[in-house]
């Protein structure tokens, strides 16, 4: 049960039937409440719940803890979710102030308790204007596991094996008021094992009518045991001097194991698969046996230069359409792409891959094979026969074992900007780093992907121009003019500094139409018959628009260039 259907039951629970009626009197013996607590160990574990009238507060013990009157014990609790660590002072018998610190429960009449680990905090800041209350987890617990609060989503997260971020410990702030916590089953199983502990939920819910009010004369009090799930409390219903029962109460706990069987959690503990890992075949070149032929990737199905077999090669290339790599282009919060490798995360690495002079991209079985199963069978759908062989880069540096110093227009550029920062920093900067390992060549025709590499390149390159340098220069060198922009008004400037035209022309014109095209392709721009012209005319020109790019980088690149060479102050 997610904490949006546990505010739902809760809600439910808490709609009360008519006084009086037959269905209030069930109501009074709260069987409801005791099913929630059934219902909400197991999924996302109800971890502190404080809504109307329900009251639910979780701490971890020690397992041994729970031996002959544990019971009798823990029914004495006291405690709240605001009880925290703190200090205090007495006085010596010489009169002289003794300083000591408090830990939650050091007052509690269980001794139990004196040995519990809160899991959650309820903290109240008088430094803001509403002063709310607000729900803190436990460092022990989140820096055990991982564990990062993000505000945007109101939970403790942690990144999965998938690269996927993970809500674990969520929080809820219902609009009526009050607070609902809950943790994510498996880290909760896995923090009760590392730690040889239970969870021991104490509850408190009282159910009354506005009407009956609390009004009492007498008042049946009764035990409730359920050994089988742990739920031990004390329940009393109130009857009014009108002998009808209007409101009862019910206060115990709860305990929470870990079941899950020993073999799991080791295999979590060293970060091994219970199940073996699967492996994908793929159409790839055997060039050990000259072959086109379908590989798997299971390195104990492949071979090396070593070892001598009948094994294919694990460098065996395998060839995939381009559009493989639009996945990870539209997520570069999770994916890092770089020109020859992939990263997700801390989940996998691609080590390397490249594209070829046909456009198909490629890589070799043994680093298909690092892949966890479901990234491999992304990589498969694009899987196709090769078109052509391995780039010239790839041969050399992947085999030949040389550097590859052949111009490369978007790596140039990278480093070009990075000097230009640094020895003209007032000029140009970098606003975003992450916009470095975001700006990547088009490998397929999709007009989205061209549009979108272009948005990153003019927010790298054009956007980095510092407007307010650039102006002060021109109005230093009289050319300013108000109604041009950062490039307009650079080009004024390198013009009134006596440059030539052609130099002026190759720093200018790439920038001027990176922003053209970023203008004429947003994606608030309707005009779909002009945008259709406009790429028209670029395949036209360049063939397709994967070229068009490139060129464009390359252009964009000599003219920093020539920029950098230049003294602009």
């Amino acid at each position: 049960m997610d904490e949006e259907q546990v505010l739902k039951e809760l809600e439910s629970i808490s709609r009360l039937p008519k006084l009086g009626t037959e269905d209030y009197s069930k109501c009074l013996e709260q069987n409801d409440f005791l099913q929630f607590l059934l219902d909400t160990k197991a999924g996302d574990v109800l971890l502190y719940c404080s809504f109307k009238h329900s009251f639910i507060y979780s701490v971890v013990i020690p397992s041994r803890s729970l031996k002959s009157s544990y019971v009798e014990d823990l029914m004495k609790w006291q405690g709240s979710p605001d009880d925290s660590w703190g200090y205090g002072y007495g006085f010596s018998k010489r009169g002289e102030p003794k300083h000591f610190i408090s830990k939650p429960f050091d007052s509690n009449s269980s001794k139990i308790l004196a040995r519990a680990q809160p899991l959650t905090f309820l903290r109240y800041f008088e430094g803001t204007a509403n002063r709310k209350g607000y729900i803190e987890a436990s460092q022990f617990l989140t820096h055990l596991h991982d564990l990062h609060f993000m505000d945007e989503r109101r939970a403790y997260c942690r990144v999965n094996k998938d690269g996927d971020i993970e809500e674990v410990i969520k929080i809820l702030y219902p609009p009526e008021g009050g607070y609902i916590t809950t943790i994510k089953q498996d880290v909760l199983d896995f923090h009760l094992f590392l730690n040889r502990s239970v969870l021991v939920r104490f509850f408190d819910r009282v159910v009354y009518d506005k009407e009956g009010g609390l009004d009492q004369k007498d008042q049946q009090r009764a035990d409730f045991s359920d050994e089988k799930n742990e739920i031990y409390a004390r329940r009393g219903i109130l009857i009014s001097r009108k002998g009808q029962a209007t409101s009862s109460w019910v206060r115990g706990f709860q305990v929470i194991r870990n079941k899950q069987p020993r073999k799991v959690m080791l295999a979590r503990l060293t970060g091994s698969d219970l199940e073996p890992k699967k492996y994908e075949t793929f159409i790839s070149w055997d060039w050990k046996h000259e072959r086109v032929a379908k590989l798997s990737c299971d390195p104990h199905k492949l071979g090396n230069y070593f070892v001598e077999s009948d094994k294919p090669f694990e460098t065996s290339p395998a060839f995939f359409k381009p559009d493989v790599l639009l996945k990870y282009k539209q997520d570069p919060e999770k994916y890092t792409l770089g020109q020859r490798h992939i990263r997700c995360r801390n989940s996998w690495y691609l080590q390397t891959y490249d594209v070829n002079e046909a456009g198909q991209v490629f890589t070799y079985l043994c680093y298909l094979g690092d892949l966890p199963y479901n990234e491999q069978l992304h990589w498969k759908q694009y899987n196709e026969n090769p078109k052509a062989g391995i780039s010239e880069r790839a041969l050399k540096t992947d085999f030949k074992a040389e550097w590859d110093l052949s111009y490369e227009p978007l790596s140039e550029l990278k480093a070009s900007l990075e000097k230009l920062s640094r020895n003209k920093g007032e000029l140009w900067t970098c606003r975003d780093s992450s916009l470095y390992t975001q700006l990547n060549y088009v490998v397929s025709d999709s007009v989205k992907e061209w549009a979108d590499e272009i948005q990153t390149l003019d927010k790298l390159v054009v956007e980095g121009l510092n407007y307010p340098y650039i102006k002060g220069l021109s109005q230093s060198l009289n050319c300013y003019d108000p109604n041009l922009g950062s490039v307009k008004l650079l080009g004024a400037i390198l013009k009134a500094k006596g440059i030539n035209n052609l130099e002026i022309e190759q720093i200018i014109a790439p920038l001027g139409e990176i922003q053209f095209l970023r203008t004429k392709f947003s994606a608030h721009v309707s005009d779909t018959a002009e945008k259709d012209q406009i790429r028209k005319k670029i395949v036209s020109e360049h063939g397709t628009l994967k070229r068009h790019f490139r060129s464009l980088v390359e252009k964009t690149d000599k003219g920093i260039k020539i920029l950098l060479e230049l003294n602009i102050k």
